[in-house]
């Protein structure tokens, strides 16, 4: 039993119009439904979920189209986070659509002003407020450095803070506040520059009221991935992508395409919906789920993986169908008018952006996809080349690891395919057998990762051992 009373604060926001009681749950729904709330060691794991904007009757069309409710939603997570946070507890983000919009200012508006003590909680309206006048001027840096000094002083948020405080404060004792930091940031299909619809945007309706959100990826956040959709074609629905990947793995002394470089941005097959979930149909959104899922496992983030649970029910399908809702055939004048303005993503540069499961998409025979049609999205025009000198046998193609019984195995520290084949059937040379039941994930069987779940097929040849 862990006796530091640490607490792990896991911070869900869903997109636009999707509900916790929806016949088909989205990926924050499943990731808020995973979360263990005690961890082995003790740790206590708090989840806070939002429904979004545009869940209420006339929200959905102001909140919908508008925006309405972003910064309310982000003032009630804020004070949830300050009723709850003490120092050293760990934070972890995650959103779809415009909630990854939501997830992302989030973690701006705690880097900006820092994290409220309770006794000044009367001010989280005003520190909200002063995230939204942001600007990067000298005079603007100096007012959130002093509000924080004040009112957030139980932590600081960057070297530039401590060393303002020490400067500016004369009864602070250098490094007595703890840094804050966000622990993990997971986010499927961040929409819109501004979180709402181009078009939108474009007209001036929303007066730039939304402008203020920092949406950077920064050093204040230690890990992140975001998983971009490759088939989205509404031009209303443009990704906000990171631009700043490498840099921040570099910084790091991490090469950008190790499979656990702390800051990943990978672009999946599927719609908008067919990366973040709510549909009927969960192939290629489980794929971008589990992606994100082994992400916040590196990090520290413990999920439910007993048999029955989320995780253990997930089926990544590189073969699905790139939407995720099957069609209805009844007209809707939304979906009519968000179709109109269609263009290709821009899509990623190089091979090590593009997820395993749109690799093994580009490569398996059309007869073998669901719309029978061979995958070839343009926005995947610049990795072509790369995708097209793969080999199939490589990718674990004419293989279905989903229909072998198997358990759930997550890497820890020390971890290889050939200690875990001498582990589970007592025989390290049939590592090859874990490696095919992963080939979906897997690229290189030299390559797994702290935090990964690994599928551990049962052999009837081999005497399974359990873990």
């Amino acid at each position: 039993m862990n006796d530091t009373g640490k607490k792990r604060l896991v911070f869900c926001f869903d997109g636009t119009w999707n509900r916790i009681d929806a016949p088909f749950p989205t990926n924050v729904v499943l990731t808020a439904e995973s979360v263990l709330p005690q961890t082995r060691d003790g740790d206590v794991q708090v989840v806070y979920y939002d429904e979004g904007v545009g869940t209420g009757q006339w929200e959905k069309w102001t909140g919908g189209v508008f925006g309405a409710g972003l910064l309310k939603n982000l003032g009630d997570a804020y004070r949830a986070l300050l009723f709850n946070h003490t120092p050293g507890d760990e934070i972890y983000i995650f959103g779809f659509s415009r909630g990854a919009f939501t997830a992302r200012s989030f973690a701006g508006l705690v880097a900006t002003v820092g994290i409220l003590s309770r006794k000044d909680a009367a001010k989280a309206n005003e520190a909200v407020a002063l995230y939204k006048r942001r600007t990067d001027s000298p005079g603007y840096r100096e007012e959130v450095a002093r509000f924080r000094a004040t009112y957030s002083e139980e932590t600081t948020v960057s070297e530039a803070d401590e060393a303002w405080r020490v400067a500016n404060m004369a009864d602070y004792t250098a490094s007595s506040s703890p840094r804050l930091r966000v622990r993990y940031l997971g986010v499927w299909d961040t929409v819109g520059a501004l979180g709402i619809p181009q078009s939108v945007a474009r007209f001036g309706l929303t007066s730039g009221k939304y402008r203020f959100h920092d949406l950077n990826l920064s050093p204040f956040v230690e890990e992140a991935r975001h998983a971009v959709a490759l088939d989205e074609r509404r031009v209303d629905f443009g990704p906000t992508l990171w631009e700043n990947i490498d840099e921040l793995n570099k910084v790091r002394g991490v090469a950008g395409d190790a499979d656990d470089a702390p800051y990943q941005q990978r672009w999946f097959p599927g719609t908008h919906g067919g990366v973040g979930g709510g549909g009927d149909r969960r192939g290629l959104s489980d794929a971008a789920l589990e992606w994100i899922w082994d992400g916040a496992r590196h990090a520290g983030l413990e999920l439910d993986l007993r048999r029955g649970s989320r995780v253990f029910e997930l089926r990544p399908d590189h073969t699905e169908y790139v939407d995720n809702v099957t069609p209805s055939g009844r007209f809707s004048l939304g979906g009519f008018l968000m179709n109109l303005n269609q263009a290709d993503r821009a899509g990623p540069n190089t091979l090590s952006n593009v997820a395993q499961s749109a690799r093994r998409r580009w490569k398996d025979d059309a007869a073998n996809l669901k719309d029978r049609s061979a995958y070839r999205p343009g926005s995947l025009r610049s990795a072509a080349p790369g995708l097209d000198a793969l080999k199939s046998e490589e990718l674990g193609l004419g293989a279905d690891a989903n229909s072998a019984p198997f358990n759930l195995h997550v890497v820890v520290a020390g971890d290889t395919l050939s200690k875990l084949a001498l582990r589970f059937y007592g025989n390290a040379e049939l590592w090859p057998e874990i490696y095919s039941a992963n080939k979906y994930k897997v690229s290189d069987p030299n390559r797994i990762y702290v935090g990964q779940v690994l599928r551990v097929p049962t052999l009837k040849s081999a005497v399974q051992v359990s873990d």
